[in-house]
Parts: structure tokens; sequence; C-alpha cells
């Protein structure tokens, strides 16, 4: 579709599969020569999508992140989004629909989709399912157990996850409130399913319980699993609730997480190298000596392993909806992260709440790991293209609280096409809320709390390798007791962001913006008498709402953002700060 400029691209990455069905868009192709030298249209163009789904998985809300109970699980933005499509009783065809704009020109369009149901033909019929229950014989066709499937009593969760029970083209269902004991099989195939019957499926009440043991996924040589609707109750030290592969020669290929539990675990949801992967409706809670969730944990080192990889790619990750919080690790002098991805291409990060790492580590931290076995040989592959949106992070932390930035200053670890928006940032010690370093960033509409002092956000290169901290956008934003930099130090060993750009900011104390040199730096504020201050409706600044200003304070300078932090588009007359009133 084109209009004017502007020529909109989109690739659904899959057209069916069975429920419940995580599915990959990609705007990424999109094109517009009227986008700003040296910015992109992953940058500068707007999408908004529309899933088309009017079942329980679209009409519902997100429970977490920076606007919990509001934002539709039907809609998104970004260049790059993900929906999990949940139907039950018959085969579903859904119409997701995006549209782009530049300001000026709009264009629009329409991919079909359609989620299979998992008992129909193209699922998992007749005995390619198996009830599972711990206490008495299941009845196939009573209890939610499908009519036709096989049945087995055990309490044993190795014996169930078997390759007898689950595997290609199979599916295990465990009975709702029952508890099963004993670590999980290694699961691998093309096609396979962990779940759950008996009326708690989708919800986080009454779930089969694990303990002892989680899921441990193999390659998979064509994809397509899924583990769902469990709750994970302290595995043991040396297990997660979820693990895959821990060989390094294969990537995990469609794998999705869905309304699971890990609670009480030393590390929860542990993913080494997986393309077209998803992390849907997950709660964390607790960690112990490693990362909580630890997502591409081998970094890119699949780009050097040439034919031995059935899928040499990461590409498209999502993690929507999710709660992770890392209480219980410990303060141990190493950086121990609630949630930690060392290498992504296309993914988004939307609705979910992170929070508490320890006091060396972050809570988000988004790297560029391109070593193979931590020699120097660079991949050739970047974390970029990625969507981070509408997500609080919150709680104690080490120097930074968010930490978008290469690994290390050896190698070219660049992150770059990023898009973070409408995320909340609120803690009350004097660590800095958000360290960027990497090249064609926006940071828009978001807002930061500070309420122990310390810097909102810094933009800075990390290493001192020649690809600086560049063509930076930051605009939108408003923080409370934080300012925004364009200095270096700190964390940071290179030189400080260049070429970049600082406007509509609005903060209620500090000097609002360090300019450093060679950026672009107007119509900020951190005068107390100009400063309209906000709502705060929650009395704790853990709603992005709480930052809608009290009173009409215009003369912002038009960049390009055509929603606010809320959803509402902008008059004629510009604000300052990220939501609009």
């Amino acid at each position: 579709m084109t209009s004017g400029p502007l020529t909109l691209n989109v690739t659904a990455i899959r057209t069916a599969g069975v429920s419940p069905f995580l599915m990959f868009f990609d705007a990424t192709g999109t094109t517009d020569t009227s986008i700003a030298a040296n910015t992109t249209t992953f940058q500068d163009v707007t999408y908004t999508w529309n899933f088309g789904d009017t079942g329980t998985s679209g009409t519902s809300t997100w429970a977490y992140g920076s606007n919990p109970g509001k934002n539709s699980r039907n809609t998104a933005t970004g260049g790059i989004a993900a929906h999990l499509y949940v139907t039950a009783g018959t085969d579903t065809t859904y119409a997701a629909t995006v549209t782009a704009t530049d300001g000026t020109n709009t264009a629009s369009c329409s991919v079909p989709v359609t989620a299979y149901d998992p008992s129909g033909a193209n699922g998992f019929p007749a005995t390619a399912t198996t009830c599972v229950a711990a206490a008495s014989t299941p009845v196939a066709g009573s209890g939610d157990c499908p009519a036709g499937a096989a049945v087995l009593q055990t309490s044993s969760f190795s014996t169930a996850t078997g390759s007898s029970y689950v595997g290609a083209g199979k599916r295990v269902l465990f009975h709702c409130g029952d508890t099963f004991s004993g670590g999980g099989s290694m699961v691998s195939g093309a096609k396979w399913s962990i779940g759950a019957y008996g009326g708690c499926e989708g919800t986080q009440t009454n779930r089969p319980i694990v303990t002892g043991g989680g899921v441990n996924v193999s390659m998979q040589a064509t994809g397509d699993g899924r583990v769902a609707d469990l709750d994970f109750e302290s595995v043991g030290s040396g297990n997660s609730a979820v693990l895959s592969n821990n060989n390094y020669d294969y990537v995990t290929y469609q794998l999705t997480m869905y309304n699971l539990l890990s609670n009480g675990n030393n590390t929860s949801y542990y993913i080494a190298q997986c393309a077209q992967c998803g992390y849907v409706q997950l709660v964390q809670t607790g960690m112990g000596v490693n990362q909580g969730t630890f997502i591409n944990y081998a970094e890119n080192n699949q780009a050097q392993w040439g034919t031995n990889s059935l899928y040499n790619n990461i590409d498209y990750q999502a993690v929507l909806g999710s709660s992770f919080d890392g209480t219980g690790a410990p303060n141990n002098g190493a950086g121990i992260e609630t949630v930690r991805v060392s290498a992504c291409r296309m993914c988004v990060f939307a609705n979910n709440t992170m929070e508490n790492a320890n006091n060396v580590g972050a809570v988000f931290k988004l790297h560029s790991g391109n070593t193979k076995d931590t020699s120097p040989i660079w991949t050739g592959v970047y974390t970029e293209l990625i969507e981070i949106s509408d997500n609080l992070f919150t709680g104690t932390s080490g120097a930074e609280l968010v930490d978008i930035a290469a690994q290390n200053s050896v190698t070219d670890e660049r992150l770059r096409n990023i898009v973070f928006e409408r995320n909340l940032k609120s803690s009350a010690g004097g660590n800095q809320q958000l360290l960027i370093s990497g090249q064609n960033i926006t940071v828009r509409d978001n807002a930061f709390y500070q309420s122990g002092g310390g810097p909102a956000a810094q933009f800075c290169t990390r290493g001192p390798f020649p690809y600086p901290t560049e063509h930076v956008e930051v605009y939108n934003n408003s923080s409370y007791g934080g300012s925004f930099s364009f200095n270096a130090g700190g964390a940071c060993a290179g030189p400080a962001g260049t070429a970049s750009i600082a406007q509509n900011n609005l903060c209620y104390t500090g000097s609002c913006v360090s300019a450093g040199n060679g950026n672009t730096v107007s119509n900020n504020t951190a005068t107390v008498t100009d400063n309209p201050e906000w709502t705060n409706g929650s009395g704790s600044f853990r709603l992005i709402s709480d930052f809608k200003p009290t009173a009409n304070y215009t003369g912002a300078t038009n960049v390009p953002v055509w929603l606010d932090a809320l959803g509402t588009p902008w008059t004629p007359t510009w604000d300052l700060g990220a939501v609009h009133h």
C-alpha cells in the first residue's frame, strides 16, 4: 500500500497455527522518502495494529505494565508486533490490520491469520491428546477432557511428559488443581503441546502444580511447540520452569510459553537461542543466583555455526503481558537481572512489569552479544528493530534500572532501530533509570519517577570502539526528579551521545536536559513556576496516567509522533511532556 512517499510493506510470519497461536507481524520493510536524513521509518513512522480478535484473547486487557487494565490485548504499536490468538471449538480466521502514518500520509492493509482449534483435525484430535490426572483416571469427553482422548493416571510429571504422551503431533493436558512431581522429560519434535484441562485454562487460579522440575525443550526439527497453564513451584536450584536448548549448535524454533507461573525458583524461563518464540502472560516470583528470565543467553553465536544450525537466526521474540519480580536475588557482587536479553532481532516487549533485581543488576537488560564462545569474532548480527512499549520498570536495581547497551567494548555490538515508548520507570534509589548506548533509538512518551535523585536517562557510548551513540530522538517525556543527559562518564567508557535531538521534555526538578555537544535541544523545561505537576491519581506514581499534567502548557515543537502516551491524538497546539490532556 502506497500513500505519497510512504509505502507500507507488511509480512505475516506465519499464516496459520494451533491455538494458542503466537503470530508475528513485520512492517520493517516500510519505506518513506519524506523521513529526515539519519533517521529511519522504524523510528519516525507511527504504526498502529488491530489484530481483529473478537474472542477472549482480544477483548480483554493486559493486567501488567504502565497502563494495567486499560491497554487492549487486541491493539499494539510499532514496526514489529505480535499477538496470541486463543480459540477453542472451531478453526477461526482473523483479519489483522495495520495503519501507518508519517503525519501527512497514511496507508493501511490487512493480513489474514488462522488459529486452529487445538482439539480439531488440524490440532491434536482424538488420541493425539492425553489427559493426565494425579488422583483418579480421567474420563474422555467429561470434565473438559476432549472426547476420544487417551487417559493416564499418574502424579509423575516426567512420566506424563515422556515421548509416549508428548512430542511430534502429540499433546498432554494436566488436570487443573492436581499436583505433579519430578523433573520433566526432554520434549522435542514438530507441533506439540503441554497444557491443562478442567476449567483453569487461561486463568491464574487452580492451575496444575508442578514441583521438583520443569519442562526441558530440545532443538525442534520444524518447531511449533507450546507450554501453557501450569504452576511451577520450587523446581529446585538446578532447574528452570522452562529451559530450552543447551546445545548452541541449534536454535529452538516456534516455542510459545503462555500463562505460566514460576514461583520460588532459582531461574524461571531460560532460553539459549530461539526464533519466533513468545513469553506471554507469564509470572516470575523470586530469583536466585542467576538471572530470573534469560532470553537468548547464547547471544548471536548461531551466526557462526553455518550448516550445523537448522535455523540460522534468532529473529522474532515477543514478551507480552507478563510480570517478572526478582525479589530474593542475593547481593553477591555480581549482576543478577530480573530479565536479561543478550541478543534479539525484530522483537517486541510490551505491557510487562519488571521489578527488583539485585544491587548490581538491572530489572531489564538488553544487549547485543556478538562473540562466539567468548572469542572476539564479529558475527555480523546486531540487536535491532525492537519495540519496547507500555512497560513498568520499578523496584531495586544496580547502577541502572534499565540497561539498553552493548555487552562489552571488544567487538561491534551495536544496538540500533529501537523504539522505547509509553513506559514508566519508577524507583526510589539514586540509580540511573535508563542507559542508552546505540544508534537510531527513539525514546518518547515515557514517564520517569525518581524520588531518590539521580538522572532519569543517559545517552552515551558504552565501549571505545568507533560506533558512537547517535541519531537518538528523546521527546515528549515527563520526569519527576531526574534529568536527561547526553554527557559521557559513569557506565560509558566512550563519548557522549551526539547528532541527536531532545525536545518537548517536561521535568519537575533538575536541569531537564544536559545537552552535550552536537545535539539539537529545544522546548524542554524544568522551571518550577512553569511546571504543571501531575495528577498522581494512584498516589504512587506507578501508572503512566499519574503523569497527566494538571494544567495546559503549550509551545512545544512539532516532532514526529501523533499519539500521546494514552493514545490521544495531538491537537494543533502541542504540549510538553508524555501525556496529553
